[in-house]
């Protein structure tokens, strides 16, 4: 049995009661189909903000934190049920046109990709549909890039600074990109689905994050005996979360 203390006012006079109550360890709710079982009660837990600040809380909870291992995860504190912020990805332009296209000369186009991620982080993978193919013949390819070495692959980029190895690759830069993107020379060649290659990561975290931002730059170089025409391919991100 544990004592609990109460102050009350009597006619202007302190008055201090003792009363007791049994000293609780463990809650233990159950029916015919369910079992739970509490260590803890929390005190307080949920939002709390002004013009200034803005905080969530877990009071009373013996370990507020994420613990894993093999085999399990958990996520104990009311944090890790309330969500900061929704899932979102976007791509700041749904085209890119390279113009025309000059032999053994290098020719560019950016765009933005933009992921908001609660949890614990997120990634982003991206394939080709097929290479830069003709549009008024589709067996006509422009073969992506092996880098200036043959090094680069599409897990693995490679220096990319000779205008005459010709190809189509891409470069990635700003939060998260993926490693191998050393500075704005590494570059790759996009996994190309139609022959069973497998998406590669461009981003990734660990860690929750807001408006994480990168930049990918798409590179080509055409031999001089590349057949005139139209070329296009459809580049596809995938943006998975973790939670």
């Amino acid at each position: 049995m544990q004592r609990i203390g109460k102050w009350i006012m009597v006619y202007g006079s302190w008055v201090f009661i003792l009363s007791t109550a049994p000293l609780a360890l463990a809650e233990t709710m159950e029916s015919n189909s369910y079992i739970l079982r509490q260590g803890n009660l929390n005190m307080t837990s949920g939002l709390k903000s002004s013009s200034s600040y803005s905080l969530t809380d877990t009071v009373g909870q013996t370990a507020a934190e994420f613990f894993s291992s093999n085999g399990y995860h958990v996520k104990a504190g009311f944090q890790y049920m309330y969500t900061l912020y929704d899932f979102s990805f976007s791509i700041s332009s749904l085209a890119v046109n390279l113009g025309t296209l000059t032999p053994n000369t290098f020719t560019t186009g950016t765009h933005t990709l933009t992921v908001t991620a609660p949890g614990q982080g997120y990634s982003v993978t991206a394939y080709e549909v097929n290479r830069l193919q003709n549009l008024s013949n589709p067996l006509d390819f422009i073969a992506d890039t092996t880098c200036n070495s043959g090094s680069c692959t599409d897990s693995s980029a490679g220096i990319w600074t000779t205008a005459t190895n010709n190809g189509f690759g891409y470069n990635v830069s700003g939060d998260d990109k993926a490693s191998d993107f050393t500075d704005s020379t590494y570059f790759r060649p996009f996994p190309d689905i139609s022959l069973g290659d497998t998406p590669a990561v461009v981003m990734t975290s660990s860690n929750s994050g807001k408006n994480r931002t990168s930049t990918v730059t798409y590179q080509v170089s055409i031999p001089g005996s590349q057949a005139a025409g139209e070329y296009a391919t459809q580049i596809v991100y995938i943006a998975t979360p973790v939670y």
